[in-house]
């Protein structure tokens, strides 16, 4: 008898180590550290099943007790900010976009609120709206312009220079259907009781085809930018550029949270801009920072700056860059498409403290291009369903890149460094002078500074030199732009 229960034990006990095994081989290969796959399951849980996470919850509990955080330590103050995307104390930027003034009959000058309604609705091409400083409260849910601009005369909104006019609006914000349209230097601000009302400063549709918005602030909104067909016809071409977008708490509406958020249209180009605190505290608690999806074809992320909790802390799930974000149906995709995007690039952007999900996010998308970036602080990329197929080539990033459910990936030149898998460290940090703060100037010059630009394009590099020389990562020089990062900046001589 006695000897049946040793050999009991002894399979029990073995039984049992096999089983922590197993456990923690799964947690490994899943590429999550053990504090964040604890946070992870206990969440699921909690709103799946209850009783069982009151169960279990302590044991989850103390896999974080050796938990490291990385995170963005300095505060970002749009009043000092001379980084990337938009800002009023950049002299350059303010020049670039300095209002031409050649054509004074051109020119709709508006001073109030109505004016601006009734601007928005009568300018016709060729014309420029100027409106003067101050603040503007727009209280209906919908504000829609009237007529279309042309290729050689677009119609322009704009401020004389960035931080003197502020636009306050709810609801689905200013409805651009009609081509040519331009906006420049003006601050958004989503103005409502509750999160799910403000939805966008800008709803693009239907035939609103190269629409430009450039040099603007867009802050407290669920969706700043939302872009889809109506019909048949679609917002093709359109440009964002040198913009920053933000929220000052974290989104409390089950409904989507992305700052640029696509379906349908083609020929997008988003870059230059600048994309923090995108956190969402309802609902499923995931949000993006910017996608194309929905059947869109050819559009491109590049040299923008994407920090999912700067100001905010890094609670909930926020994902950064992505090709067919969370999906949609295929009979609501433009033209029933298989994938939700084709040809997209995503290239020489900085995608920084999105520590509980990917930075960069791949879903049924066919014939991608992902090169040139920097990922700190995020799980990597992922690459996900049998639509899509990618080359990832010269990154460097934390975490992994990870093929899920047969997508097809090719790959090279790329350092992908894990992150400490009991810790959840970012080790990332070995290679660089300071990432936490955004100083992602090379520690020491690396052997592996070397690579090939894969496609042969003259693309400026994120701090915006016409690479000349082989390089990985998001710059080509040995030295960073500290500048474009707003490090060691001086404003007004200070």
């Amino acid at each position: 008898m006695k000897k049946y229960f040793v050999i009991i034990g002894a399979l029990l006990n073995t039984g049992i180590i096999f089983a922590i095994i197993f456990v923690f081989q799964y947690i490994y290969s899943s590429g999550l550290s053990l504090p964040l796959f604890s946070d992870k399951v206990k969440e699921s849980l909690m709103v799946n099943q209850s009783n069982l996470y009151k169960i279990v919850a302590p044991a989850l509990s103390a896999l974080s007790y050796f938990e490291v955080k990385n995170h963005y330590f300095r505060q970002v103050d749009l009043a000092h900010w001379v980084g990337i995307g938009a800002n009023k104390n950049d002299s350059n930027k303010q020049n670039s976009n300095k209002i031409n003034f050649s054509s004074v009959n051109k020119n709709i000058e508006v001073h109030n609120t109505p004016e601006l309604i009734f601007a928005l609705k009568t300018a016709q091409a060729g014309q420029t709206i100027i409106i003067s400083p101050g603040e503007y409260h727009l209280t209906s849910n919908r504000i829609t312009i009237g007529q279309s601009g042309t290729a050689v005369m677009p119609i322009h909104m704009t401020a004389q220079k960035l931080g003197t006019v502020t636009i306050f609006l709810k609801g689905e914000g200013i409805v651009v259907n009609k081509p040519f349209w331009q906006f420049s230097n003006l601050h958004f601000i989503g103005n409502c009781k509750s999160h799910t009302q403000c939805e966008h400063a800008f709803h693009i549709v239907g035939k609103a085809q190269y629409t430009v918005i450039k040099n603007n602030i867009m802050q407290d909104f669920n969706a700043m930018i939302k872009v889809n067909g109506v019909g048949d016809n679609y917002p093709d071409y359109g440009k964002v550029i040198q913009n920053t977008f933000f929220n000052t708490t974290a989104r409390k509406t089950a409904n989507p949270v992305t700052p640029f958020d696509l379906m349908h249209a083609n020929y997008w180009q988003v870059s230059d801009n600048f994309i923090f605190d995108i956190q969402k505290s309802a609902g499923n608690k995931v949000s993006y920072a910017a996608f194309f999806k929905g059947g869109s074809e050819y559009g491109v992320f590049e040299r923008n700056l994407i920090i999912c909790a700067a100001n905010l802390p890094d609670k909930y799930t926020a994902l950064g860059l992505s090709l067919g974000g969370g999906g949609s149906a295929k009979r609501h995709r433009r033209n029933q498409n298989s994938a939700e995007h084709v040809g997209g690039i995503i290239r020489n952007n900085i995608i920084m403290h999105c520590s509980n999900d990917v930075g960069i996010y791949l879903n049924r998308a066919r014939d991608s291009l992902i090169e040139h970036n920097i990922l700190y602080n995020t799980l990597g990329i992922d690459i996900r369903y049998p639509e899509s197929d990618a080359k990832v080539s010269n990154n460097i990033l934390s975490g992994r890149i990870k093929i899920r459910d047969n997508a097809k990936l090719i790959k090279r030149n790329n350092i992908v460094v894990s992150r400490n898998f009991i810790t959840g460290e970012d080790n990332l940090s070995d290679y660089f002078v300071a990432p936490d703060i955004g100083d992602f100037t090379w520690g020491s010059t690396p052997d592996t500074h070397v690579a090939i630009n894969s496609t042969g394009s003259i693309a400026f590099d994120f701090c915006g030199a016409t690479p000349n020389n082989q390089y990985i990562g998001a710059y080509s020089a040995i030295s960073f732009c500290l500048d474009k990062l707003n490090i060691n900046n001086k404003i007004n001589g200070e």
